[in-house]
């Protein structure tokens, strides 16, 4: 899921290049929902045809990584986001430690250590 942020509330979020868009959660706020994006590649979103509260016509892009078991958001999985992730294991999924689910169960425990060490070795090209 990609959170585009405009200055000014959305009229319509219009049209996106992949995924389904949706307006919100703010008013000032697209979401694209995103399924099937292939695991170690950086993915760009467009929005075409946006119009916001003033009439304003407009095409948004966002770029974001899709690194499986990236836990700490540097682009590659190692011995780090493995040690992250047996960390927070048996601890509720919070604001604070949701990137150790990798696996989006609702709980942190052994399948998401062992999801974490199978992608040991990838990185963002």
């Amino acid at each position: 899921t990609i959170v585009l942020s405009f200055a000014n509330s959305m009229s319509s979020c219009g049209t996106s290049s992949a995924g389904s868009v949706s307006s919100g959660p703010n008013p000032n706020q697209c979401t694209v929902d995103l399924t099937g994006v292939p695991n170690a590649q950086y993915l760009t979103v467009t929005l075409s045809d946006a119009i916001d509260s003033t009439g304003a016509i407009g095409t948004a892009s966002a770029t974001m990584g899709a690194l499986v078991g990236d836990t700490n958001a540097d682009a590659s999985v190692n011995s780090a986001d493995i040690g992250q992730t047996k960390a927070q294991s048996g601890s509720p999924v919070s604001g604070s430690n949701f990137r150790e689910d990798v696996n989006t169960d609702g709980d942190l425990n052994s399948a998401d250590i062992g999801l974490v060490k199978s992608k040991s070795g990838t990185a963002l090209p």
